[in-house]
Parts: structure tokens; C-alpha cells; sequence
């Protein structure tokens, strides 16, 4: 309990930092990471894999943190920030297609992980960008103060 708390008060403080608009990829990842229900097994990935996985043009975006389900889940988390708000709005409407698409590949593929596409958290202020299914979205949005 003790250190939900503590987790809790930390994105606070993060998520508050600079009117708001301030995000550190690398504080708050791991926080989600550990809050949200996320499965044994999943892979951080490094900055250049992450553009990988998600399509994503690294040169917009300055910080980056990322994981993905080890196992042939839907689990996936990435918390950035991009270069201004402009790229930070292309992230978001790529996030959003690309939520449509894992709905529809996982509905024929796996129903129980396409359970967690129905409820995805895609969060955007300024320029940082918050992704994130789960087995817990209630417990991110408890996380981000949503």
C-alpha cells in the first residue's frame, strides 16, 4: 500500500511538473509498468526498436519509453515526448489507427487479449504522449489522475 502511494504521489508530481505539461518517459514508464497489471515477461525496448515496433519517426520524438508483451499479448506500453506539439498530434493519430488495427487483428486471433484493446488509454498533452493496454487501465488513469 505504501508504495502505491508513493508511485501515486510521483506521477503526480510528474504528470504536474511545469503546468502540466511535463513528462519524463523514464520516471514515469516504469511506474505505469509496475501499477498497471502488466503481465510477467514483458520487454522494454530500446529507443530504435520502439520506433520499430510502433512506426515511428525517432527524429520527432526527444524521450522514450517502451514495453511490450513478451508472449503473443496485446500488452503494450509507451510514454514519450515528442520534438513539439505537432509531432506529438501525428504520434497520437498513428496510436489512434494503430488501436483500430490490433482490435481487429486480435478479435479473430485471441478474444480474451482483444478485451484489453476495448478499453486502450492514448493520452496527449503538448507534446508528450501516453499509450498504454492493460490488463488495469483503471489503476493508469488512477496513476496519471485521470
Amino acid at each position: 500500500m505504501k508504495k502505491t502511494v508513493c508511485l501515486a504521489l510521483l506521477c503526480a508530481l510528474l504528470l504536474t511538473a511545469c503546468g502540466g505539461k511535463a513528462v519524463d518517459p523514464a520516471a514515469l514508464g516504469p511506474v505505469l509498468l509496475e501499477g498497471a497489471g502488466f503481465p510477467e515477461g514483458m520487454l522494454t525496448l530500446e529507443r530504435d526498436m520502439a520506433g520499430s515496433i510502433f512506426q515511428l519517426d525517432m527524429d520527432t520524438v526527444t524521450a522514450c519509453y517502451a514495453a511490450v508483451s513478451g508472449a503473443a499479448g496485446a500488452d503494450e506500453l509507451l510514454v514519450l515526448t515528442a520534438a513539439d506539439q505537432t509531432a506529438a498530434e501525428a504520434i497520437f493519430d498513428l496510436l489512434t489507427a494503430r488501436i483500430g488495427y490490433r482490435q481487429e487483428s486480435f478479435a479473430d486471433y485471441n478474444s480474451a487479449e482483444a478485451a484489453k484493446l476495448e478499453d486502450p488509454i492514448l493520452t496527449r498533452e503538448g507534446s508528450a504522449v501516453i499509450y498504454c493496454v492493460c490488463p488495469d487501465p483503471d489503476a493508469v488513469r488512477k496513476i496519471l489522475g485521470k
